[in-house]
Order: C-alpha cells, then structure tokens, then sequence
C-alpha cells in the first residue's frame, strides 16, 4: 500500500504571530527582574504553538485520505469525496494557512457534518492530482 505525505503550508504571518506572542510572554516577566520566569513561560508558549504548527500533516494511504490535527487523525475514504474546491481563507481548520482545499464528502455520516474539512497542504496541485488518480470522479470546482 502506497503512502504519500503532504505537510501542512504555514503562512508567514503564523510565524509573526508566534515571535511576537512568544516575545510578549518573555518581555514583561524580564522588566519585573524575573527572566528565568519569562524564559519559562516564552518556552512553554513556543512548545505549545511547535505542538500546534508542526502536528498537522495530511496523508494519502491506499484510498484513504489521513488528517492529523495534533495527535487526531481523521480517515476520509477517497471514494467518499465528491468535490474538491481550492479556497482561501482564515477561518479554523486544520490548516495554518490562508490557500487551502476545501474537500467536500458525499456522506455526511463520516465526519457527522455535513460542511466541508479545510486543508492547507503544501503541494496542492500535487495533492488534488494524487486524489484524482486514485478518484477520478471527484468534481474539481474553481
């Protein structure tokens, strides 16, 4: 069975958000005299968002579509999805990034939604392209 990994896209103002959410935990510990406390907390809030940005990854394997959010995955039979659309947007997902997918499935008793997952896979072409070879009657929306 053949496996294909795509890692998740990260947009560069994720990493603005994490230097400056990160510098603010560390700042005003250190203008009270207590670096080694800011230091604690700036690396516990930069565990906390490595944990976040790096534990998302999408996996195809066989006719299975894998989604990781942290330590979740989610299995989307291939033959399931009905429509893929490439999108953009900010809202929650499991994406860090505003150039997503967005992948609609045909039965809603797979996620118990009926609204479509959002993804931001690196090498989107890429990634639509390996679910067509394995689906080729999913419909490709503009």
């Amino acid at each position: 069975m053949s496996c294909k990994v795509y890692k998740s896209r990260i947009d560069i103002w994720v990493y603005v958000l994490l230097v400056l959410s990160v510098g603010g935990c560390f700042i005003l510990p250190a203008i009270n005299g207590e670096p080694v406390i800011g230091i604690i907390i700036a690396g516990s809030m930069a565990a906390i968002w490595a944990v976040g940005l790096f534990g998302v990854k999408y996996e195809i394997r066989g006719n299975k579509l894998g989604i990781r959010n942290l330590f979740k995955w989610i299995w989307i039979p291939i033959d399931k999805i009905s429509e893929v659309k490439k999108t953009k947007g900010y809202l929650a997902g499991a994406a860090s990034s505003s150039q997503r997918v967005s992948i609609k499935i045909s039965d809603r008793k797979i996620l118990n939604s009926s609204m479509p997952v959002e993804i931001s896979p690196c090498d989107i072409d890429g990634f639509i392209d390996n679910l067509l070879r394995i689906n080729p009657s999913i419909k490709i929306s503009a």
